[in-house]
């Protein structure tokens, strides 16, 4: 066979890696009353699984470290990720409640036809009413490989974040990761280790930080032309990947890719209030559903309102501090908020101690005005009204030095305005 070798920015794939064969289609037949009903999307929809475990993709018996659902809608086209806590309680197929980080390990041990992958999607199904069309498996060198092989990812980053990491390459076998808000270039280790920290965060953050890495690795491959030679970067990639996806299914969906804007992609994670907190009677400390969960999921994978900037308020943000790239870090917090950011830049001379929002709408009706408080944490004094209706923007921000970029990601789905569904799942927690 011969070697595949790569450059940052460049692949060279003399053959594409065979895919997995594995029916993820659940038999609608065999669902229960007790089971969640079918979410409607809209036809041509493509559900696909992102895994990350930190066993090779070879071994099918550790515990999921990620799953993502992304929900890709052909039409606009448009991408949806939604991301499912580890501690999140599922009913299995057997009536059994565990983790769903658990699922694809029992669906190996139990030799279900199509293993973890299919075990998985039918968990989903019964649960949450999510039928998945495509599952993708990486491990960790996987992602290591891949943001090296597009010479690093730029990340924004919102939180400053501390950790300690094993690192073979090391002199002392650890290395030390310092990040602070702003936009930073990761290496593949750094890119794992910011999407994996533990330390002072918890799994909502993670899984926010995740999205931002996968984020990041699609703008360097789609800025970097790469996404052309989408199959070379998958052979690139094989031993490190399982999936079910193959060359005929790739194509379209990378002539999908090649359309996508930032704004037609959507993220949202599943956080309190959305789950609550639950100990079980071993003691275990789980999440378990709430009659917002299925609403929110259904929410969370429909398509994005980036081609639709008539609905989306329009903001402009300014760096009004002395930190570099602020205004780069909240204008990628309003766009995954909803927002069109129609302007940014720095303010030229003195700095602002206080952010500030300046509001140019003419009527209550529709504002943003009171969610962009919530937001930047601004007080109604630093609110100054100035009514225009020319306009192109609702509003104007100024970040000052008091502006921290950090948010509440454990609470984060609260914030998420959800619409009445009709039948909801059992919540029952397990003993």
């Amino acid at each position: 066979m011969p070697e595949v070798t790569s450059t940052p920015g460049r692949i060279n794939a003399p053959e594409v890696a065979t895919p997995v064969a594995v029916n993820l289609q659940v038999d609608e037949r065999a669902l229960g009353a007790e089971d969640a009903p079918l979410l409607p999307q809209a036809p041509g929809t493509v559900n696909i699984l992102l895994l990350g475990s930190d066993a090779s993709a070879d071994s099918h018996y550790a515990r999921t470290d990620t799953i993502i659902v992304a929900s890709i809608d052909p039409r606009h086209p448009s991408v949806s990720l939604l991301s499912f806590p580890r501690d999140l309680q599922v009913r299995m197929s057997d009536g059994v409640q565990d983790r769903i980080n658990t699922v694809m390990q029992r669906g190996y041990l139990s030799n279900y036809p199509g293993g973890g992958p299919a075990y998985l999607a039918l968990v989903l199904r019964k649960n949450f009413g999510i039928q998945i069309n495509h599952f993708v498996r990486v491990d960790f060198a996987g992602l290591i490989k891949a943001v090296d092989t597009l010479g690093g990812i730029e990340v924004l980053i919102e939180c400053e974040l501390h950790d300690t990491f094993p690192d073979k390459d090391s002199p002392l076998g650890k290395t030390d990761l310092d990040l602070y808000p702003g936009k930073v270039t990761l290496n593949g280790k750094q890119a794992l280790w910011y999407a994996r920290s533990r330390w002072s965060t918890t799994d909502f953050d993670r899984a926010r930080r995740q999205q931002k890495v996968l984020r990041a690795l699609f703008r360097k491959a789609r800025d970097s032309n790469l996404l052309q030679n989408a199959l070379g970067l998958y052979s690139e990639l094989r031993n490190s990947i399982e999936t079910d996806l193959g060359p005929s299914d790739l194509v379209p969906l990378v002539d999908i890719a090649r359309r996508l804007s930032n704004d037609d992609i959507k993220s949202r994670v599943i956080t309190w209030p959305i789950v609550r907190s639950y100990q079980r009677a071993d003691g275990a400390a789980v999440l378990i559903p709430t009659d917002k969960t299925i609403p929110f999921i259904a929410e969370a994978l429909a398509p994005p309102a980036g081609n639709q900037a008539q609905i989306r308020p329009a903001v402009e943000i300014y760096n009004g501090s002395s930190r570099p790239d602020m205004e780069l870090v909240a204008a990628e917090r309003l766009a995954w908020e909803g927002f069109q950011v129609v302007a940014l830049g720095q303010v030229e001379g003195d700095r602002f101690p206080q952010t500030q929002i300046v509001d140019y709408s003419t009527t209550r009706k529709g504002s943003p005005i009171a969610r962009l408080q919530e937001i930047f944490r601004v007080q109604p004094r630093n609110v100054i009204g100035q009514p225009d209706p020319s306009s192109p923007s609702a509003a104007r921000v100024i970040l000052g030095e008091d502006y921290d970029s950090c948010p509440n990601t454990a609470n984060i789905a609260g914030d998420v305005k959800l619409e009445a569904t009709g039948a909801q799942i059992r919540v029952t927690p397990a003993p």
